[in-house]
């Protein structure tokens, strides 16, 4: 089956790439609101994108009424996000967060979620998932209707019970971290099997 931008609508063209661009990491990011409340949404167009720097990246869209997602506003005038690894056990929080409410509405309240400072952080963290990136903006670009905002990763969190250090080196516990992934539609899923493989040197 071959579909073609040219013949389908922009909206089914999109339907499809998400179904068929799987499994995606979701960013799960906490901004501050103007009013200095928390604003805490997901996105999964998101990926790393550079070593040195660290850089990593979340596409961020406008709101059905016209206006840019609270998320992208934030950013641009507060600079600084936090970027969190939702666990699989905290879906029905996470997809709370992605509720339509006014600007400048926590969504913290909203899903019953808590935070946590972190010291020499402006931002805390949410109580819960296990990992969390600190970043600061670097640049935003726009790509039709979405910004892609790119952050430089200053501190990366990760619970002590998901991670180990081994001769030195920082080894992160995949199933402990159980990020949860987008799939299309309403499709969410897990971690499976695991597996390791040597790369030809």
């Amino acid at each position: 089956m071959i579909v073609d931008s040219a013949a389908v609508s922009s909206n089914a063209f999109y339907a499809v790439m998400l179904q068929a661009i799987i499994p995606r990491p979701i960013a799960w990011v906490l901004t501050r609101n103007p009013d200095d409340s928390f604003n805490v949404a997901p996105f999964s167009f998101y990926n790393g994108v550079s070593a040195e720097p660290p850089v990593l990246m979340i596409s961020v869209g406008w709101k059905d009424d016209g206006v840019r997602k609270d998320t992208w506003t934030n950013i641009v005038e507060r600079n600084d996000f936090v970027v969190h690894v939702p666990p699989a056990d905290m879906v029905a929080e996470m997809v709370a967060t992605s509720a339509p409410l006014a600007h400048g509405v926590s969504e913290l309240e909203h899903a019953g979620l808590g935070t946590v400072p972190v010291e020499g952080e402006a931002l805390p963290r949410i109580d819960g998932p296990r990992a969390a990136f600190f970043c600061t903006r670097r640049e935003i670009v726009e790509v039709g209707e979405q910004a892609v905002i790119f952050g430089t990763v200053r501190k990366i969190w990760v619970d002590d019970g998901a991670a180990r250090v081994e001769n030195g080196r920082v080894i992160v516990d995949a199933a402990a971290l159980a990020p949860l992934t987008r799939l299309g539609g309403k499709l969410y899923g897990e971690l499976g099997r695991l597996f390791e493989m040597e790369r030809p040197k």
